[in-house]
């Protein structure tokens, strides 16, 4: 009976670089993946930065500027620490950039092409810590979100004028119907002469304000005003979220209570002019 044989030394030889090869190729795509969950981290936590960026914009019509040296502003944003630095990458700080109706910049522009005079980057330095290319100068008003050359990896995200401006569409609404409600209050308010809760609406009212006296007190809500026949259109009593407008008796004035519907006493989210 034949005799069984060993490995030999050449077969052994091929089998560890086999393994080596293997263990290569496993380690290489390990960090690969281990880039790409990276990047997916930093991109995730840049958009919601982003969002807050946005929020701030509808709430107060304006971008909130940088600290010194272009870092992310977090007490205005309402942020943690935590959200200045990029935690993927060696707690490198983001850049972020931001300019309002021309100023400090005439206009910012990515990979060439204008985002607006109101506009905003958030920038990432990446695996290597330097900001490249155009971002490599940040007062110019020039970056860069996309490049050829293969090294290049810093990660930006932009908010342009016109995504801005889209976002408050339902804010102007709101001013132009609060501004309508707000003029016919006043109207209510100086010329209801005999107090009926009426304006002038019939010929036994004395015309014009007779006692020149302001009773504010006969607004009491958008029903006050359409009862008077001041506001006909029953979809300007009520804000783009379907809440009727909300009555301050004491600033004499209507406002919205904002995106989460909920009335804050003129705070918060609510919107007034």
């Amino acid at each position: 009976m034949k005799s069984e044989k060993g490995f030999t030394l050449l077969e052994l030889l091929i089998t560890m670089a086999i393994m080596g090869i293997l263990t290569v190729s496993v380690v290489n795509l390990y960090g690969a993946i281990s880039k790409l969950e990276k990047e997916r981290a930093t991109k995730k936590e840049m958009e919601e930065i982003k969002k807050s960026i946005v929020n701030y914009y509808q709430k107060n019509l304006v971008l909130p500027l940088p600290d010194s040296n272009y870092i992310l502003s977090i007490d205005e944003l309402e942020l943690p620490p935590s959200a200045q630095t990029d935690e993927n990458y060696k707690d490198k700080y983001y850049v972020y950039v931001a300019t309002n109706q021309a100023d400090p910049f005439a206009d910012l522009k990515v990979d060439g092409k204008t985002i607006g005079t109101t506009a905003s980057v958030l920038i990432s330095s990446g695996r290597n810590l330097r900001f490249e290319e155009e971002n490599s100068t940040l007062s110019d008003g020039i970056y860069t979100q996309k490049s050829s050359n293969t090294d290049f990896d810093d990660i930006l995200i932009y908010i342009s004028q016109s995504e801005l401006e889209t976002s408050i569409s339902w804010r102007r609404e709101i001013e132009e119907e609060l501004a309508v409600l707000n003029q016919a209050a006043q109207i209510l308010a100086e010329n209801d002469d005999d107090n009926d809760g009426f304006v002038d609406e019939d010929t036994t009212d004395p015309s014009g304000n007779w006692d020149g006296l302001t009773n504010w007190n006969l607004v009491s809500g958008v029903s006050s005003l359409t009862n008077a026949g001041l506001v006909r259109d029953a979809n300007k009593v009520v804000d783009p979220w379907g809440i009727e407008y909300i009555w301050d008796a004491t600033q004499h004035k209507f406002y919205s209570s904002g995106p989460n519907k909920e009335d804050e006493w003129g705070m918060g989210d609510d919107i007034d002019l």
